[in-house]
């Protein structure tokens, strides 16, 4: 019964993105930027509960690269690049922001979790020029399979399978396999 449920209830969100769906991906023909993907994300970052849970997984479905099975993103939580990744059975908690990455499956992510998009968004060698108007680069951030980032979280970098990232961390450098996480600059506490 309850698989059934299920999806009926991806069904039944499905039809009410549509429009939304329809929307992001005739502007994007327009705007050649990823605002319109932005848009959207913000505004079903805000819907509460199961119901926006089970709308924005619709979305996600039909406009990421990828989106896998029993994914769950909670409330508040923004995804700002139509090229990221989510596998299957991957939990984001309330009020993350996500850039550009690929998360591999069965990945927990706790609360106000920001994945960044490497370490070099943002130039700033010349100063006669204002910083935002330098420009950057974009990296793709890969989670691997198996892998928790605590609460509070700051991911630059590539965290490998099966690892644990403490609350509160700041992780600029890649984070071996099997490995337990911490501080500021994160620091290898012990492996699993």
């Amino acid at each position: 019964m309850k698989p059934a449920l299920k999806s009926l209830f991806g069904v039944v969100s499905l039809l009410l993105v549509s429009p939304l769906i329809l929307q992001t991906r005739l502007l994007s023909l327009v705007i050649r930027t990823d605002q319109p993907f932005q848009m959207a994300s913000h505004l079903l970052s805000l819907l509460p509960g199961i119901v926006g849970n089970y709308l924005r997984l619709a979305f996600y479905r039909s406009t990421l690269r990828r989106c896998g099975a029993d994914v769950c993103i909670e409330f508040g939580t923004i995804l700002h690049q139509p090229t990221v990744e989510l596998g299957d059975r991957v939990y984001i908690g309330c009020h993350c922001s996500i850039g550009e990455c690929a998360i591999d499956d069965d990945v927990l992510i706790g609360s106000n979790v920001d994945i960044l998009s490497g370490k070099h968004q943002h130039s700033f060698a010349d100063v006669s020029v204002p910083m935002r108007e330098q420009g950057g680069r974009l990296q793709k951030i890969r989670i691997g399979p198996d892998c928790w980032l605590g609460n509070s979280s700051v991911v630059m970098a590539n965290v490998g399978p099966g690892s644990i990232v403490a609350a509160g961390s700041v992780v600029s450098r890649d984070v071996e396999p099997f490995s337990i996480v911490g501080g500021n600059p994160a620091e290898l506490i012990r492996t699993r």
